[in-house]
């Protein structure tokens, strides 16, 4: 509803017929003169020698211009700048709220399954429906007699139609007030404010320490509530609101009392200042014993009108015209919405949630096949699960942080989504991963819960980092040793065959030591060469080959 309508200026009744007419149907207007040239005598001539143009100038006045005069001179209800427009459609208003998704750990290296891929990730969806239950019914009866007295003077057709439609008008606007009021304590009665003890403000010998602790938690719940949480709206979802859109509600009492004994003494008022819009609502109408203000938002009133409308039925017996006012809406209170109750009772204990940890399963591991190894390969990689942690019912501790212990090589590690990675380069002959449990305690801190061990041994061939030492411990051709005896640090040896080279080939030469195929064996005319030439720096051996025969 409008909060600066300017005052009605008086109307002419001249002006007012002339309205009525250009509004009129086409019967209306061909038999009706007008006022400005007929004057208003000759007009109300025409109109009650026939009595459906009678009637039906009446309900326009009545529905038209009595409705805009009686809405600017009447009492209008202060929540109504909260309502939502018009439902339209349907008698229902759907509310949804959808919660925060839990974080899930990524590791490139763990694969994703069926549930992961094609399951089912629902979050928390909660709804709301607020129905019409407020379908009421204003009624007035208008005798036609009375409405020609109207006419005896230039201006008292508009002042006499405004008083006819205040009534209703006023009736109504303040029985929607008190229903929306009535939201307050119902609201607090079914648990719906996060309540929060503050000093009783409204009493009449408060001080200006008490009225300067109320304006102190006000602040200070403000800069809390564009955060997100789950403490403060009674549907308990992740919410939160913006400071544009919090609302003050309190009474008369407590304004005045922060306005004269907190703000009227604060050096620097912008500070001090409240840090929403206030409504002042009388103390009575809130219902509430101990109440001091609400903190919410302006989603806090789900308030939306399906039926606002004026109808009339002609009474032939009493020459009079019934009028009814309708009003159907949705008179209802929003659970998402942050709401705080300030309040000199007790208020709510903010209760914080241990749940300490008290056992883990065993630990399991799998290969990239999905097989239970027996043994760790080195060089491949191994995922370790052990999400069955207990805690107490409704328990929310199930971190789990995982470390291997006994390996030589920094290739192996553990990520912390249990991806362990063993090195090629390892040289223990076991590794051991532990699982251990985490929980925060009464004061906040990280704590150690209960932890769970697997040990399995290491299988494979050692592996070295590139570039590698090529490190030869013996070379024999055709079976027969060297001379003088292969020594690593000698690099020069002579071998005897007859024939010299002649027939000989890479596969009579035996190079003991390396495993590798990288290996070069070359045969000329009178040497055999062994080297590496994918690791420069590695020890060339030249054997020269003699033919003894002479």
């Amino acid at each position: 509803m409008p909060t600066d309508i300017r005052p009605l200026k008086p109307t002419s009744n001249e002006i007012i017929l002339d309205r009525i007419r250009y509004e009129g149907s086409s019967d209306y207007q061909r038999r009706v003169p007008e006022a400005t040239k007929a004057g208003v005598q000759d007009t109300m001539k025409a109109l009650t020698k026939y009595r459906p143009i009678w009637n039906e100038f009446e309900a326009a006045l009545i529905n038209r211009i009595g409705t805009v005069l009686a809405r600017n001179i009447s009492w209008s209800n202060p929540l109504g700048i909260f309502k939502q427009g018009m439902l339209t459609q349907g008698d229902t208003i759907e509310e949804i709220q959808v919660g925060l998704i839990k974080a899930r750990n990524y590791d490139p290296d763990r694969e994703s399954l069926e549930r992961e891929l094609f399951g089912t990730h629902r979050s928390e969806v909660q709804a709301n429906f607020h129905k019409i239950n407020r379908m009421d019914r204003y009624d007035i009866t208008i005798n036609s007699d009375l409405l020609r007295r109207a006419f005896l003077t230039g201006t008292e057709m508009g002042s006499f139609v405004g008083q006819l439609m205040e009534a209703p008008s006023t009736s109504d606007q303040w029985d929607e007030f008190l229903l929306m009021c009535q939201l307050f304590p119902e609201y607090s009665a079914n648990g719906g404010f996060f309540k929060v003890k503050s000093p009783d403000v409204s009493a009449p010998d408060s001080t200006e320490s008490d009225a300067k602790g109320l304006l102190r938690l006000i602040r200070m719940f403000a800069d809390k509530l564009p955060f997100i949480s789950t403490k403060y709206n009674a549907a308990g979802m992740p919410m939160h609101a913006k400071k544009e859109e919090l609302i003050l509600f309190c009474t008369p009492e407590v304004k005045a009392a922060i306005d004269v004994e907190a703000l009227a003494a604060a050096f620097n008022v912008e500070y001090a200042a409240m840090p929403a819009r206030i409504i002042v609502v009388p103390e009575e109408n809130f219902g509430i014993p101990g109440l001091q203000a609400i903190l919410t938002t302006e989603t806090f009133f789900v308030v939306a009108d399906n039926l606002l409308e004026t109808t009339s039925q002609y009474n032939a017996a009493t020459l009079a015209n019934n009028y009814f006012l309708h009003h159907w809406e949705v008179i209802s209170a929003s659970r998402f919405a942050p709401a705080i109750l300030f309040t000199s009772l007790e208020g709510d204990e903010e209760i914080k949630l241990r749940t300490p940890v008290t056992g883990i399963e065993a630990i399991t591991v799998t290969d990239i096949l999905g097989a239970t190894p027996t043994e760790l390969a080195r060089g491949e990689v191994y995922a370790y699960n052990s999400d069955a942690v207990t805690t107490p019912a409704d328990g929310v501790n199930n971190g789990v942080r995982w470390a291997v212990s006994g390996n030589t090589s920094n290739r192996t590690y553990i990520t912390q989504a249990g991806v362990l990675h063993v090195g090629f380069d390892e040289e223990a002959a076991t590794l051991t991963v532990t699982a251990t449990t985490t929980w925060i305690d009464e004061d906040d801190n990280m704590k150690d819960g209960e932890t769970a061990t697997s040990t399995l041994p290491v299988a494979g061939v050692s592996g070295e980092e590139w570039p590698v030492e090529v490190e030869v411990s013996d070379i024999t051709i055709e079976g027969d040793a060297l001379t003088p005896a292969f020594d690593p640090e000698t690099f020069a040896y002579t071998f005897s065959r007859e024939g010299g080279t002649t027939g000989l080939t890479a596969d009579d030469v035996v190079v003991t030591g390396p495993d590798r195929g990288d290996l070069v064996i070359s045969i000329n005319s009178t040497t055999v060469v062994v080297y590496s030439p994918s690791s420069p720096g590695d020890p060339v051996y030249t054997v020269t080959v003699s033919d003894p025969t002479p």
